[in-house]
């Protein structure tokens, strides 16, 4: 009898260890599903908050890239500027013109024209600003174009 008592007693602490084991096993894994639950929740509620926010920037962008085109729109084919070249070429001929009149009465052009000197430093200018201000056009058109589409007024 000593020997089977032994053994049914060897046999339970056998059983108990397991079951110890088992809790401790199960401990650890209940430990972990509570410590990453938070960054779980986080995440979830991130990624579900995800189609709201990039429709969101979506909208902005459109709305950005609408207001972009008007405006740009509105500037090149609406503005002064697109006529700049033209009107710097006709004035050059009118300057022209009346500095030989003015050089045949032996009078200084500045006296007769009061904008005299500004206009010949914007005629002077005219090339450099014409080209600075397609070089911009050409960088804006770049930078949108990869960023949101831009079209192209010019």
């Amino acid at each position: 009898m000593g020997i089977k008592i032994k053994q049914v007693v060897l046999n339970k602490l056998k059983n108990s260890r397991k079951d110890s084991l088992s809790k401790k096993v199960d401990l650890s894994l209940v430990d972990d599903i509570d410590n990453e639950f938070n960054y779980l929740e986080e995440s979830y509620s991130e990624a579900t908050y995800a189609p709201e926010l990039f429709n969101e920037w979506i909208d902005k962008t459109n709305d950005f890239n609408t207001q972009l085109s008007i405006d740009i729109d509105n500037f090149v084919i609406n503005g002064s500027a697109r006529g700049f070249q033209e009107a710097a070429e006709d004035m050059q001929v009118k300057i022209d013109e009346l500095e030989i009149k003015a050089e045949e009465l032996g009078i200084n052009p500045s006296e007769l024209i009061s904008n005299y000197d500004e206009i010949k430093n914007i005629l002077s200018d005219a090339l450099n600003a014409e080209e600075r201000m397609r070089s911009a056009y050409e960088e804006l058109l770049r930078e949108t174009n990869e960023r949101f589409g831009l079209a192209n007024f010019m």
